[in-house]
């Protein structure tokens, strides 16, 4: 029986039975951009035509046939399900790693695609109930090492091998490496957990309830919203706040001149004093990029108000990003008539955190920020620009 080709709306389904991680790393790209860009398939037609590509080539890339017939009971998904965890042992997995699997595993149960009366069935759902467990106990970025019991692993191995004997069409899925047995999946709970990462760090206060736990290689922070929400006026909420934890921060205000009345109110209403001494303004970029790339090799944290005024193409912008690594950007977009991105939008793919500026009424006490995505901690939070705090 022919497949068929997997298409935007069937990839959600699909991409369960494919082992994203040993795909070409193109097609590892390729996934990771659907993901993030694909609410704006139907508006932006670059990300259309990227999107398309991707999908041509991983329909090149993948089997012509596959049959998701049962064997013995058991379909070829849930043998998907159990050869990728069995790939876990004895390797570190994060969490993000095992949130997706929990949850590419309980969207196959809700469509029906794992049987109840599988062979398999009660198999996988153990994993899931040891994998959401493994999940909760580990927080953000941290890490560990999963080692399956031995006479599951036994138990499972011979599943594979029993239902890849039974079709020449699975015959790759008793390929299976044996690595060393150990004697348990999980770790004591006591135990000392693996060092987080020396990059991270959170700002204080609510702003950093807002952001979470931030990691500073290639962060960059993008700012759009409404006209009139207080963009530029949350941008230095966020430089007093990367001052505060010990930052040098340049701003390029090339929306408003940087002896204008408005900047002194903004900084002397959101500057702390003593934090002023670690912040530096201009209103000019007289060698564009080059500028930028310059204050970027003397400075913590770049804040561009606003791209548009560059005259630089959105390209640039992950550019900087790449070139200075360790340097945060945080840059403020305007939008169009169609609440779009102006220039693009390649900028909100790059970076690690988009927040939307929202306007609420004329008397600016509600207005707020939140985060759209982020890499680093949760979105849905708001943060009122005018009383500090947050609200979920």
């Amino acid at each position: 029986m022919e497949k068929q080709a997997i298409t935007l709306d069937t990839y959600p389904q699909a991409i369960t039975t494919i082992e994203i991680h040993k795909l070409p790393k193109i097609l590892q790209e390729g996934h990771q951009f659907l993901m993030d860009a694909k609410d704006f398939y139907h508006t932006e037609p670059l990300i259309k035509e990227t999107i398309d590509i991707y999908l041509d080539k991983l329909n090149a890339h993948i089997p012509k046939e596959k049959k998701q017939i049962s064997l013995d009971g058991v379909s070829v998904i849930e043998m998907e399900f159990i050869k990728r965890f069995l790939e876990m042992h004895r390797t570190v997995q994060s969490r993000d790693k095992l949130k997706q699997y929990i949850f590419d595993l309980q969207k196959a149960i809700s469509k029906k695609e794992i049987s109840k009366d599988s062979p398999a069935a009660d198999h996988l759902m153990q994993i899931q109930e040891k994998l959401i467990v493994q999940h909760n106990n580990l927080i953000l970025e941290e890490q560990v090492k999963v080692v399956i019991n031995r006479k599951w692993l036994r138990e499972l191995r011979k599943m594979l091998k029993n239902q890849s004997d039974s079709s020449d069409s699975n015959q790759e899925l008793g390929k299976m490496v044996i690595k060393e047995i150990t004697p348990s999946l999980f770790s004591p709970i006591n135990a000392k957990p693996l060092s987080r990462s020396t990059n991270a760090f959170k700002l204080n206060g609510a702003l950093g309830e807002l952001l979470g736990d931030l990691e500073q290689y290639e962060l960059a922070i993008t700012i759009e919203g409404d006209q009139g929400g207080g963009k530029t006026r949350f941008a230095y909420q966020l430089a007093d706040a990367f001052a505060e934890i010990g930052n040098r921060i340049a701003i390029f205000s090339l929306e408003i001149g940087s002896r204008s009345d408005l900047i002194t109110r903004m900084k002397e209403e959101y500057l702390q004093p003593k934090n002023q001494n670690n912040i530096f303004i201009s209103d000019q970029l007289p060698e564009g990029y080059k500028t930028i790339s310059k204050a970027a090799k003397d400075f913590n944290v770049i804040i561009i108000d606003s791209w548009n005024k560059t005259g630089l193409p959105s390209q640039d912008f992950d550019r900087l990003r790449k070139q200075h690594p360790s340097t945060i950007f945080i840059v403020i977009f305007q939008r169009t008539t169609q609440k779009t991105i102006r220039g693009g939008t390649a900028p909100l793919f790059d970076a690690g955190i988009n927040i939307k500026v929202v306007k609420v009424d004329d008397t600016f006490k509600n207005n707020y920020a939140v985060a759209t995505k982020n890499r680093y901690g949760f979105t849905g939070i708001k943060y009122n620009l005018s009383s500090d705090k947050v609200t979920m």
